[in-house]
C-alpha cells in the first residue's frame, strides 16, 4: 500500500467530483441568467456558460449608454450558438466541458486500479502506463484551454467586444438596429477579467496543476520501481529452478 496511490485517489476524486458538479450545472442549464444579478455574471454566462439555443429558452440582455449627451438603449438576445468563425465560444466550450469530465472520471477509476493492481506483474503496463497518459493528457488539456482563454482577452476586454464576439450572423438579435455600436467600444469598464478567471480555473488555480504533475511523477515511477523490482525477483527465481 502506497501513500502516493491513497493521497492520488483522494485529489483526483476531489477534482472529478467538482468536474461532475460544474458539467451538470453547464449542461442541464442551471447557469440561467437573471435579471437581478450583476451584468458581468450575466456577460459570462452568455458568454461561456448559457447556450439558449441547447437550453430552449432565450435571455433578453439590455445595452444601455450615453454618448456626448446621447441616450442609446437596445435589447439583445442571443438565439443560437453554433458558429463557423468563432470556434471557442459555448458551444464547443459545452464540448470542452464533456471532454474534461470524460477524462476525469477515466482518470479516477485508474487511480483506484492503480492503486489495486498496479503493483501486480504486468500493472506498470497494464495499468500504471494509462494511468500516467492519461493524467498527461488531463494535463495538456488544462495548457490548452488555459491557453484557449487567455488568446480570448482580447476581444473579450469590454462589454461590447463580449457582444460583438457572439454577434455571427443570425446569432444575436435586437430591437434597436441603427444602435451605434462603434461609441461603445470607447468605454472604459473592462471585462478581460472573465477570460483570466476561465483561464486560471482551467489550470486549476496554477497550484493544483503543479500538484497533479508531482502526483502522476510519483505514481509513475514508484510503478516503474516495482515492476523492476518483480523483474528481478522474477529473474532470481527463474536461475535458482
Amino acid at each position: 500500500m502506497s501513500t502516493v496511490q491513497i493521497w492520488s485517489i483522494v485529489v483526483i476524486f476531489c477534482q472529478t467530483l467538482i468536474s461532475v458538479i460544474i458539467s451538470w450545472w453547464t449542461l442541464d442549464c442551471r447557469f440561467v441568467p437573471n435579471s437581478s444579478e450583476l451584468h458581468e455574471i450575466t456577460l459570462m454566462k452568455l458568454l461561456y456558460l448559457y447556450d439558449p439555443e441547447a437550453c430552449g429558452r432565450i435571455h433578453f440582455y439590455n445595452v444601455t449608454i450615453v454618448d456626448n449627451y446621447d441616450f442609446h438603449s437596445t435589447v439583445i438576445w442571443p438565439i443560437k450558438n453554433k458558429s463557423n468563425i468563432h470556434m471557442y465560444i459555448r458551444f464547443v466550450f459545452h464540448r470542452k466541458i464533456r471532454l474534461w469530465l470524460s477524462v476525469h472520471v477515466i482518470w479516477l477509476l485508474l487511480s483506484i486500479v492503480n492503486f489495486t493492481h498496479g503493483r501486480r506483474p504486468c500493472g506498470f503496463y497494464a495499468v500504471v502506463l494509462p494511468f500516467t497518459g492519461t493524467g498527461i493528457a488531463s494535463l495538456i488539456i488544462d495548457l490548452i484551454y488555459t491557453g484557449i482563454f487567455l488568446s480570448e482577452i482580447n476581444v473579450t476586454n469590454t462589454e461590447i467586444a463580449i457582444l460583438l464576439y457572439i454577434s455571427e450572423p443570425g446569432a444575436l438579435k435586437w430591437i434597436n438596429k441603427p444602435f451605434p455600436w462603434q461609441c461603445l467600444q470607447e468605454r472604459d469598464e473592462d471585462t478581460s477579467w472573465i477570460s483570466l478567471l476561465f483561464a486560471y480555473i482551467s489550470c486549476r488555480g496554477i497550484v493544483q496543476w503543479f500538484v497533479n504533475f508531482w502526483l502522476i511523477k510519483d505514481n509513475y515511477f514508484e510503478g516503474l520501481a516495482a515492476y523492476h523490482r518483480l523483474q528481478k525477483e522474477k529473474s532470481r527465481t527463474t536461475s535458482r529452478a
